[in-house]
C-alpha cells in the first residue's frame, strides 16, 4: 500500500480546522479529523476517484469529504500527497498555493 503525505500547508489547514471547532467542542474537533483521516485512507486505495483539478495545478485532484472540507491532493507512484484541506466556502481558485510536499 502507498503512503499518505501531508504538505506543511495541509498540516496547517488540519490544525486550524481542529482549533476552530475545538473552541466549541474538543470531541467534535477530534471526530472531524478522524472522519477526514478515514476518507484520506480511502483515497489512498482509489486515488483517481477524486475530481481532476488541472485548472488549479497540473496533476491536482480534489475530493469533497463528508465534512465541510475538501481535500486537494496529488497522486504519485508512492501514494498521495495532501496539498491542502479547505472549507468548501473558501474561494479555492484564489488560493494559488498547491504544494506537492
Amino acid at each position: 500500500m502507498g503512503k499518505i503525505r501531508h504538505s506543511a500547508s495541509a498540516e496547517n489547514d488540519l490544525l486550524e480546522a481542529w482549533l476552530y471547532i475545538a473552541e466549541d467542542s474538543i470531541e467534535a474537533a477530534d471526530r472531524l479529523l478522524d472522519r477526514i483521516d478515514a476518507e484520506t485512507r480511502m483515497l489512498l486505495e482509489q486515488p483517481k476517484m477524486g475530481r481532476a483539478r488541472d485548472d488549479l495545478a497540473t496533476g491536482l485532484r480534489s475530493w469533497p469529504t463528508s465534512t465541510p472540507y475538501l481535500l486537494f491532493y496529488f497522486v504519485d507512484a508512492d501514494g498521495i500527497t495532501i496539498a491542502r484541506m479547505l472549507h468548501h466556502a473558501r474561494d479555492v481558485p484564489a488560493i494559488g498555493n498547491w504544494p506537492r510536499h
